[in-house]
């Protein structure tokens, strides 16, 4: 879908496709699509003067990015639909501004949009039915995108659950730096889905806009945004156990080499000792005179420190040991985006 403004009317003879002049005729027809890709002044002025469009709605359309919301007018309602990006480091964001009123829907983004195009494909059937239930399918593809996104962070999250278990040299920085990113995405995500749930709250109540039967399909619009909010209490969960599992792997290996230090100052401990016994500045040591006194204190200094070592390897103190667990628990999180339990919106 390119660029510009495209009418698509639904009437005696059918499915017209047309450009801005289709505006002129759009009182003709039982059902009128208003499609904006790429939103121009000039297009949403035109569009603003046939439907009666009110002009601070047509404002924020103008500027991106805007707060999903929606706002109830006398013989129309306006929305504002966020969509997640897919990159890895932050929710980026597309929009989707909506328009329904009473036979006709107007429907705004930037460029090519997946969602609309998919309605698109199916213009003749749904329009058929209603410009709510075109709305219906619009935002429903969009949702449905949103279950790719928390994919993409739950197998982040379950590869830093295996590298953070499994590395052989402990936590890195690196590892603490993705957790945080991966965080971050997720409160992103929570701070999109949660007003579209207020959305199609009330959308539903909105019953002058909203036929019976497309009531129903709302309704599973906001059973997915359930399901979608529920994966993302369940990834925030997780990315905080993985945080305590990182700080966790660091202080434990702290620990290990303060142990190591401490064996070592240990076993240096009654060697000081002797040293500083023959370093007294006293004559009369038997020993001084002995022909195998130096070698005599060396070897009892060895011996010290080699019973010392093997005492300490035996209790367990010196020898690192490190256990691996294989098995990880963000696949559990990431099944929650599955059809297996809704909610209502």
């Amino acid at each position: 879908m390119g660029t510009g403004l495209t009418v698509r009317i639904l009437g005696a003879a059918g499915l017209q496709v047309l450009g801005a002049e289709g505006l002129r005729v759009a009182s003709e027809s039982k059902c009128t699509w208003v499609d904006i890709a790429g939103p121009d002044p000039g297009d949403l002025e035109r569009v603003g003067q046939r439907f009666g469009l009110h002009p601070l709605a047509l404002e924020d359309c103008l500027h991106e990015p805007q707060r999903p919301k929606i706002e109830v007018f006398d013989d129309h309602l306006f929305l504002i639909w966020t969509v997640p990006g897919l990159s890895r480091e932050s929710a980026d964001q597309a929009e989707v501004d909506a328009f329904l009123g009473n036979g006709w829907l107007v429907t705004i983004h930037r460029g090519a949009n997946r969602a609309t195009e998919h309605a698109v494909s199916e213009a003749g059937p749904l329009m058929a039915s209603g410009p709510d239930r075109v709305l219906h399918a619009v935002l429903d593809h969009l949702v449905d995108g949103v279950f790719f996104a928390i994919d993409e962070v739950g197998e982040s999250l379950e590869r830093l659950e295996g590298q953070l278990l499994q590395a052989e040299e402990g936590a890195s920085p690196a590892h603490l730096r993705e957790i945080y990113v991966m965080r971050r995405r997720i409160l992103d995500l929570h701070r999109i889905i949660a007003p579209e749930r207020d959305i199609v709250r009330a959308l539903l109540r909105e019953r002058d806009f909203v036929t019976v039967d497309a009531f129903r399909y709302f309704s599973d619009v906001g059973d997915h945004l359930a399901r979608v909010e529920d994966a993302l209490d369940s990834l925030r969960t997780v990315a905080t156990d993985l945080t305590d599992i990182h700080l966790s792997a660091v202080a434990n290996r702290t620990n290990e080499i303060m142990k190591r230090l401490t064996v070592v100052a240990t076993i240096f401990m009654p060697l000081t000792l002797i040293t500083g016994i023959y370093g007294m500045n006293f004559r009369m040591f038997p020993e001084l005179g002995w022909r195998f006194g130096y070698p005599g204190v060396m070897a009892i200094m060895l011996g010290v420190a080699v019973s010392m070592l093997v005492y300490f390897r035996r209790r367990g103190w010196w020898k690192h040991r490190r256990e691996r667990v294989t098995r990880g628990s963000c696949g559990a999180t990431r099944r929650m985006c599955g059809p297996s339990q809704t909610s209502s919106p």
